[in-house]
């Protein structure tokens, strides 16, 4: 065997070693996302749909597998949605979240996108738990349907 053919039969090994590296990295992240869904967010959800039962309202939740997605409603009307989504950046899987809350015509606003707060300040998976999104949820959900005063 040639020089050129060695060097062309050892490109081609790399290539599907690569690949298979791929592959398994993506089954990986995809798994850790599954579980990040529904060991943090959804159980997270379910808390708060409980609690606010109590307080005569409903939750609605709806998920995917890397989205979720609480609304909140009063007297079947829509009062805030608090989403959180799942991203890759640099092989780092990011989590973020999307607050809507109803604006003075009644629609629904995006008003709020970013990380979601946790000790670590961190949007990386690994660090948000379930606390972590109740507290942030009822930040947003408390500062979205507050009172405004007059003056």
């Amino acid at each position: 065997m040639d020089d050129w053919q060695r060097d062309l039969d050892a490109y081609f090994k790399k290539q599907k070693k690569t690949k298979k590296e791929i592959k398994s990295r993506k089954a990986e992240l995809k798994k850790s996302i599954r579980r990040f869904m529904q060991g943090e967010v959804l159980p997270a959800f379910e808390s708060l749909r409980k609690e606010f039962k109590k307080h005569k309202r409903e939750i609605v939740i709806d998920s995917k597998k890397d989205w979720a997605a609480a609304l909140v409603k009063r007297n079947s009307h829509k009062e805030f949605v608090y989403e959180v989504n799942i991203s890759s950046d640099a092989g780092d899987i990011i989590v973020c979240k999307r607050v809507y809350s109803i604006n003075k015509k009644g629609k629904l606003k995006l008003r709020v996108e970013g990380k979601i707060s946790n000790p670590n300040n961190s949007p990386q998976l690994s660090f948000t738990k379930e606390e972590d999104i109740i507290k942030d949820f009822l930040e947003h959900f408390k500062d979205s349907t507050r009172l405004k005063k007059s003056v």
